[in-house]
């Protein structure tokens, strides 16, 4: 089957190393991937190893980079018209008063329109987008006009901060006219069900991030000095990165020898670096800029403890299961978090890490202390740990998982043996 992935440019961007991760299974299971780019690349000074091993077998550029673009969408129009206005006005209708909505869809008409002709010109089988926003607005279009089943992934901003806009239904609208859709927990699952009649529900998966387990592999945790604690995120609000920093105040006021080393970029980069000035952490904190997975998976090994305190964030939006958190145990290492979304269903509290309650740094730095006190905790709780995600997302596995729900059955690995069937992925 060739399968074509919506993404947000070309070469991918470099903050959604999983989306990468899953279109090279699908190419090495056996299919054939076809790209289809809505913006042009932004500049970027972080490239994960795993691009080099993807080979799509189209690329479709972005609108601004083809003048091509416009009249493929004009030509779709005219030789497609039933199709392509019946989707577009069902679309902004389901947009209803919410003007974000109707810009949003005006902005990827085009490429949509023009994706469709191109699709069914390389005998596309199947349209899937990770998430359920505009690159789903995009696959959704595509997909009606073309007539070719289309699919999405919802993960967790496209869901809880659509909840916020009660004018916008276009989440439901998609839900009913996608052949299926998944979700990277059970608890997102669960949301995208309410939004169907009883009887469509099915359609609904929980299909989890994988990642690649042979590059974050379990290593014994280093044996002397002050506890390493690690975090790797986007610099937002929804990260919880503020409560960490007072966290780390309470813990040198407490005595406690600890470093954070702290990677990633983005709007609040310069407000912790003053809180972090405020605090005098001085050399118990590195600020590091955004790192590789390559290097994530270093500063994993050289790391004790995970912390990632997330939260709800003011306009509704909150993490669904961040990525790091997969990486972070299957290293090997405990995390640290919060019980918000479907973090719970992987930072199981006691079990593989230790859960607090949001915007509370006491509670933190308690927990901190905690692990700090009790290496056995740290061990046996890092064990655990890499056994779940083992079950749960080896990329592998759950990439072939997906590709049977869509029906496209991997093709078979040449001297391979069965690994396993772990946690199911529908449910």
């Amino acid at each position: 089957m060739r399968i074509a992935y919506v993404i947000p440019s070309w070469p991918p961007d470099p903050t959604e190393p999983f989306v990468v991760n899953e279109m090279v299974e699908v190419q090495e299971a056996g299919h054939e991937v076809v790209v289809a780019a809505l913006y042009p690349a932004p500049a970027a000074d972080v490239r994960h190893g795993t691009y080099e091993r993807l080979r799509p077998a189209a690329v479709l550029p972005p609108a601004l980079s083809d003048a091509r673009v416009l009249a493929l969408a004009f030509w779709t129009l005219v030789t497609r018209p039933w199709r392509a206005v019946t989707t577009l006005a069902a679309l902004h209708r389901a947009a209803g008063t919410n003007p974000y909505a109707h810009l949003r869809l005006l902005a990827v008409t085009p490429k949509a329109l023009a994706t469709a002709w191109r699709l069914r010109r390389l005998g596309v089988g199947r349209i899937h987008a990770h998430f359920a926003n505009e690159r789903a607005d995009c696959a959704a279009i595509a997909g009606r006009v073309a007539g070719i089943p289309f699919s999405f992934t919802a993960h967790a901003f496209d869901i809880y901060a659509e909840d916020r806009r009660r004018r916008n239904t276009t989440l439901a609208w998609k839900l009913r006219h996608a052949v299926q859709a998944f979700a990277v927990s059970d608890y997102a699952a669960e949301r995208l069900r309410a939004l169907l009649p009883p009887g469509e529900r099915g359609r609904v998966h929980t299909a989890r991030v994988g990642i690649p387990l042979e590059l974050f592999r379990p290593e014994p945790p280093p044996a002397d000095g002050a506890l390493r604690l690690l975090a790797v995120a986007r610099f937002q609000e929804k990260k919880g990165l503020d409560t960490l920093l007072d966290a780390c105040g309470v813990l040198r006021d407490r005595g406690v020898r600890f470093e954070l080393r702290l990677f990633g970029d983005g709007p609040l980069r310069e407000a912790l670096a003053a809180q972090a000035a405020r605090l005098d952490l001085g050399s118990r904190l590195h600020l590091g800029g955004a790192i590789p997975q390559e290097e994530v998976a270093r500063e994993m090994r050289a790391a004790h403890v995970f912390v990632l305190p997330c939260r709800c964030d003011r306009s509704g939006d909150m993490d669904g299961i961040p990525t790091v958190f997969m990486e972070a145990m299957a290293t090997g290492r405990p995390v640290v978090s919060t019980a918000i979304s479907g973090i719970p269903e992987l930072v199981r509290d006691g079990e593989t890490g230790l859960v607090i309650p949001p915007d509370d740094p006491t509670a933190l730095a308690d927990a901190i202390v905690r692990l700090a006190a009790d290496e056995g905790l740290r061990l046996r709780l890092g064990r655990q740990a890499r056994a779940l995600v083992e079950r749960q997302h080896d990329q592998r596995r759950n990439a072939r998982r997906l590709l049977a729900l869509m029906g496209a059955e991997p093709a078979p690995e040449a001297g391979s043996t069965t690994r396993g069937t772990g946690d199911s992925v529908a449910r």
